[in-house]
């Protein structure tokens, strides 16, 4: 009886987690930045960094950026392992 040994593709996985790491802390910062600014108006108060200009970044970002790479991450980690194969190309996976 063989037992058999896969190898997967956790370089991409990897690298999404790294991307869903740094977009996390971006969105918390200036989720942080929004948070002062309620409490304190005079906050960094110039024409581009105003509350209705920085809310929609700190929204974006964190929907978009850091859940967009978290699903992304789990999706390469999870089908490599349900389907007991590497992906198709591991440069396709790269310029995904």
């Amino acid at each position: 009886m063989s037992i058999e040994t896969f190898y997967y593709d956790n370089k991409i996985v990897r690298n999404f987690g790294y991307a869903t790491v740094i977009w996390g802390v971006i969105g918390m910062l200036v989720g942080l930045i929004v948070a002062i600014q309620l409490a304190v108006p005079d906050f960094l108060h110039t024409e581009f960094t105003t509350f209705g200009r920085i809310r929609p970044l700190h929204t974006n970002a964190v929907i978009f950026a850091f859940v967009g790479n978290a699903i992304f991450m789990g999706a390469y980690y999870s089908l490599q392992r349900l389907l007991k194969a590497r992906m198709f190309s591991d440069a396709l996976s790269k310029i995904h």
